[in-house]
């Protein structure tokens, strides 16, 4: 083999983060599942607002939060701090592993927390690619096209263009997509950490380096499914305890000024509101899809987590 085809130690995807994110959302997107009745996933800003309106669409709704990462690769020859700690802790380095790095934002890992609180009552998780390259990106997103699953029927899918059934494991973007919930909140000082991770999803957290053998990591197509089996009765409840948590992710009491003021920021971003009105008295009369939208972008806006929902159309 040529010299110049061997690739260097660690290698930064030639891809970019928001095309990984935009594969991902628009396989998600266009997604539309059938077991006796249409179940959806969408930002609930995407959802269609009449359907949204009907009484037993609440109970089905299941929110979850996905934070996106692109990662390096490092390969069997990398002899870095990462893979010495890996080997330290039992942790595969042979064939190469990914690592992405917490956001650190004013000394804080703020986005790495927030995800942790956010997955104690819901569906949360890193999804970082189990590739590098923009080819197979090119390729993955290229197949998404082709055989995106558009009836669900127990594990099988119906897809009309290929007049065949697929299922969502075939999906390949989504299988070499993988999911690792937070494990744990960071609140030292450390100037960085990182989730690193094998393409057998053998996980491990640096800097004082553990072996997450517990992680629950999978691939995005199990982590989907998951949320598909989850039941929505219990919505409202969770959806109120998600906005309840708002605060707390900043600090904040509840009713502090610096709260309202966040509050208030955001209702003027997600609607057409005049300077004369008075916020307050909207947000008292928030229902459950109001909080929803809330927090869709307060936690995209401050922490760049992006909240997704299940819900069956009862139209």
């Amino acid at each position: 083999m040529s010299i110049l085809k061997i690739h260097g130690e660690r290698t930064t995807p030639d891809f970019i983060e928001e095309d990984f994110i935009s594969a991902i959302e628009t396989s998600l997107n266009r997604s539309i599942y059938f077991r006796n009745k249409s179940v959806e996933i969408r930002r609930i800003s995407q959802a269609d607002e009449n359907e949204l309106g009907y009484d037993g669409i609440l109970n089905t709704i299941v929110p979850f939060y996905i934070q996106f990462k692109r990662s390096d690769f490092y390969s069997p020859h990398f002899s870095g701090k990462l893979a010495t700690d890996r080997k330290n802790v039992s942790l595969p380095v042979d064939k190469g592993f990914f690592a992405f790095e917490l956001l650190r934002k004013n000394n804080r890992y703020e986005q790495h927390n927030a995800m942790c609180k956010l997955s104690q009552e819901n569906k949360a998780a890193y999804v970082a690619p189990m590739f590098y390259k923009s080819g197979d990106l090119s390729k993955l997103k290229s197949e998404a096209e082709k055989f995106i699953p558009i009836y669900y029927d127990d594990i099988l899918f119906y897809d009309p263009f290929y007049s065949g059934l697929v299922t969502l494991r075939n999906l390949s973007l989504f299988r070499k997509s993988i999911t690792i919930p937070p494990h744990d909140l960071v609140n030292d000082t450390n100037p960085s950490h990182h989730y690193s991770y094998s393409r057998d999803k053998k996980i491990g957290f640096h800097s004082e380096p553990t072996n997450l053998e517990d992680s629950n990591a999978q691939t995005l197509y199990y982590f989907i499914q998951e949320v598909f089996n989850q039941q929505g009765r219990e919505s409202k409840s969770i959806i109120d305890s998600n906005y309840r948590l708002l605060p707390e992710l900043f600090g904040f009491e509840s009713n502090s000024s610096d709260f309202s003021g966040i509050l208030e920021a955001s209702v003027r971003r997600v609607s057409v509101v005049d300077s004369e009105t008075k916020i307050n008295s909207i947000i008292e009369q928030f229902d459950t899809i109001d909080k929803l939208i809330i927090l869709e972008d307060i936690l995209y806006h401050y922490f760049n987590i992006r909240q997704f929902i299940k819900y069956e159309n009862m139209a």
